[in-house]
């Protein structure tokens, strides 16, 4: 292993989670073990929020660290060492675009926080059943402006066939896998989620290793000093 190396961090779905979003707990467990040895650190990085991350890593929640919402919220030990939010105007300006764009998501999108997501009357079912699976504590909300909470993204679905095209009406959004859009905060990546981890430790972009599979991996990708690509990875990412 390269000596460099202080912290491991890992894309989840597509990268770490098997397809049912298992995984093999007793081999974590001694991974980390392994880890903490060797006063190392291991890193969940993904667009998930961090009450999702917290509920599939229960157990491990105090021995690694987690950068969440792609980078918007970083979290170790039960600190939250950086969030960055939308505005209720910035995030209400956001929502509106959606409902103009081509290809509109219209009511199927949520809201996410630090607390929980927030979803707007008019959610399909079958995109409220699908969010839930990655978003704990799913709230209906009438007013943005009565969220008791950090407002952190908007997420939605756009259509498999123009995910791309529809990435271009924002300013900074990133794709999650399939057909999952992230909008994020301008500067917001697992990129620059990473670099707040890695600066909490006096840590540098070398002794970072990342894996990965999907586009919204590539900032952290062209950023950690080891970069490691699943074979089920996307194109561009495989290229690296």
């Amino acid at each position: 292993m390269n000596q460099n190396l202080k912290l491991f961090a890992t894309d989840m779905d597509g990268t770490f989670l098997r397809n049912d979003h298992s995984y093999n707990h007793k081999k974590l467990a001694e991974v980390i073990k392994k880890i903490q040895d060797r006063n190392l650190l291991f890193a969940a990085s993904s667009g998930r929020s961090l009450l999702g991350l917290i509920e599939v890593f229960s157990e491990y929640k105090d021995q690694m660290a987690f950068v969440a919402e792609n980078g918007g919220v970083v979290a170790y030990k039960g600190e939250i060492l950086f969030a960055k939010d939308l505005t209720v105007a910035q995030t209400q300006e956001l929502i509106d675009d959606l409902q103009e764009m081509p290809f509109s998501p219209k009511n199927d999108y949520l809201i996410s926080g630090l607390k929980g997501a927030y979803y707007p009357e008019g959610i399909s079912k079958e995109y409220l059943t699908h969010a839930k699976l990655y978003y704990p504590n799913c709230q209906l909300y009438h007013r943005l402006d009565e969220i008791d909470d950090k407002l952190l993204k908007v997420t939605t679905n756009f259509p498999e066939d123009h995910v791309r095209d529809c990435k271009q009406w924002i300013v900074r959004a990133t794709t999650t896998g399939f057909t999952s859009i992230d909008i994020v905060p301008n500067g917001i990546s697992k990129a620059s989620g990473l670099a707040h981890l890695l600066a909490h430790f006096n840590w540098l972009p070398e002794n970072l290793a990342v894996f990965g599979d999907q586009m919204n991996d590539l900032e952290m990708f062209e950023y950690a000093g080891s970069s490691f690509a699943v074979s089920n990875a996307a194109p561009e990412i495989l290229e690296l």
